[in-house]
């Protein structure tokens, strides 16, 4: 395993593997959705199911062991590096502070370990939209667009999203509007119809709409998963830049969408 986590690997991987996202959410809600779907590629790499995973110390601390000879699982964690300005003009006492991500292999899956029985519990976060808009700081309006083709659009500028009360999956559309909003603050108004306009800012947006819906397991995504992958195959060196620069944004704007909204069950 790499070094630098490879963003538009887990992307492509992402595309292909809607029914797993949503299992993976019932076993890995804590950890990131890019975090899920690294998970996921490792485990089927090595044939073995999905199943709960942890470090080499919790697992001792539930009454296991992992196996001799196993494979940690590698997952992504942010590092904060401070960096002093080499400026002799300015002071050297201001440090510039940013976040990296770098693989830590320390993971092992229940499968790897052997020990005392563990029952997981599956929990599965529900999704409410009230509280994700409100987590999030985007207010939903009355649609209110004249082309009765807009199935909704979003005011990024005002944090302001509105669905079609005609579309029949308003779902998708919502989760479209409010990617537009996370990652597009600076577009005043921009609207989606049935045919989605081919463009980068619709592409990242649609990616996030279907990484929620696959992610809930909830419909729509072939449409989704066939208007991207329409997108990514019309210019191999576009789609290639696409993913180098959009993929992570993409990841990070979906995980906030569904964070936001995650509800856990009141009796797990």
């Amino acid at each position: 395993m790499m070094d630098k986590p490879d963003w538009g690997y887990l992307l492509d991987q992402a595309l292909t593997a809607p029914g797993l996202l949503s299992k993976a959410y019932s076993v890995f809600h804590h950890y990131s959705l890019s975090n899920r779907m690294l998970a996921i590629v490792q485990l089927e790499q090595r044939n073995l199911p999905i199943a709960p995973i942890a470090s080499f110390k919790r697992w001792q601390e539930l009454g296991r062991i992992v196996r001799r000879g196993e494979k940690a699982l590698s997952l992504i964690m942010p590092i904060t590096v401070k960096k002093k300005a080499d400026d002799e003009n300015i002071d050297n006492d201001e440090v510039d502070v940013f976040r990296m991500f770098r693989m830590k292999r320390l993971w092992f899956s229940l499968d790897q370990t052997e020990g005392e029985d563990y029952q997981p519990e599956v929990t599965i976060p529900e999704w409410n939209k009230v509280a994700a808009l409100n987590q999030l700081g985007i207010v939903e309006e009355p649609f209110s667009h004249i082309s009765g083709n807009a199935m909704g659009y979003a005011c990024p500028t005002r944090m302001a999203v509105a669905i079609n009360p005609l579309n029949r999956m308003p779902w998708k559309t919502l989760f479209h509007e409010i990617a537009h909003c996370l990652l597009h603050r600076q577009a005043i108004v921009m609207v989606d119809g049935e045919e989605l306009a081919n463009g980068e800012v619709e592409a990242e947006a649609e990616c996030v709409a279907y990484l929620c819906c696959a992610t809930l397991g909830l419909p729509g995504l072939v449409k989704s998963r066939g208007y991207i992958q329409h997108w990514l195959t019309v210019d191999e060196k576009k789609a290639s830049d696409f993913k180098t620069r959009s993929a992570s944004r993409i990841f990070a704007a979906a995980d906030k969408v569904l964070k936001a909204g995650s509800v856990i069950p009141k009796d797990s």
